[in-house]
């Protein structure tokens, strides 16, 4: 009996060692995994970081600026290309040109932003070109009216509308007209403005842009022909 128990004990020693013996083999076949592992992935970075150099690409150099070319953009906004304007009639300003602070309608009943000059005259007045310059558009605008479009140096646009339809001997599109010739007369032709007094609205764009015509307009021509009345109405 005692023999038997000593056998048992002996093979369960056996199978322990065995166990031991291979938990310490899985053991160093996972540590040594791993540092394959680390390795390999050491190497692939060390490859991804190295810079790759391109013996055979030519030699890159900057273009030098061209001087004709510089500035190009502006060229057509030059402050000396663009004429002075003289007013294109006697009248009060009563509503000024402004793209952010909205104004009051009249007609409309409500506030607006207002991209053109209004200027208070009597109906049938002269509208005279304020510089020299080529019709490029005579049109019936469905809100502003009869309207005329004349393009001037610098890429300067004035728009004369609210005239009287009307045809007028050498205004044509395409036709070239002089400082202070007449292109119109004030008239009641804009439906957006047809609560105000007689007017003229006014535009004026420089390459394509709305600006304020009273900023082109000479001094002495303000003077003599617009009263000091820029205020709006409401």
């Amino acid at each position: 009996m005692e023999n038997k128990k000593q056998a048992n004990e002996a093979r369960r020693e056996e199978r322990a060692k065995a166990n031991r013996i291979l938990y310490l083999v899985i053991a160093l076949i996972l540590c040594l995994g791993a540092a394959i592992a680390g390795i390999a992935a050491s190497v692939t970075s060390g490859r991804r970081e190295r810079p790759v150099v391109d013996t055979d690409a030519p030699a890159t150099t900057a273009k030098p600026t061209d001087p004709s070319t510089e500035g190009s953009k502006d060229a057509a906004v030059e402050p000396d290309a663009i004429p002075t304007l003289t007013a294109p009639l006697a009248g009060r300003v009563y509503r000024a040109h402004d793209l952010t602070v909205p104004v009051y309608s009249v007609t409309l009943d409500e506030y607006r932003v207002h991209n053109g000059v209004d200027i208070l005259s009597e109906a049938g007045s002269d509208v005279k070109a304020m510089a020299s310059g080529v019709v490029t558009e005579i049109t019936d605008h469905p809100l502003l009216g009869h309207s005329v479009s004349v393009l001037h140096a610098g890429n300067l646009t004035t728009i004369y509308r609210n005239l009287v339809p009307e045809e007028i001997d050498g205004l044509s599109v395409g036709a070239s007209v002089s400082a202070g010739q007449v292109i119109g007369h004030v008239g009641a032709t804009a439906l957006v403005e047809c609560c105000d007094e007689p007017h003229l609205h006014l535009e004026m764009t420089l390459s394509g842009v709305s600006v304020d015509p009273l900023d082109y307009v000479s001094e002495e021509s303000v003077a003599a022909s617009l009263s000091d009345d820029a205020a709006f109405e409401d």
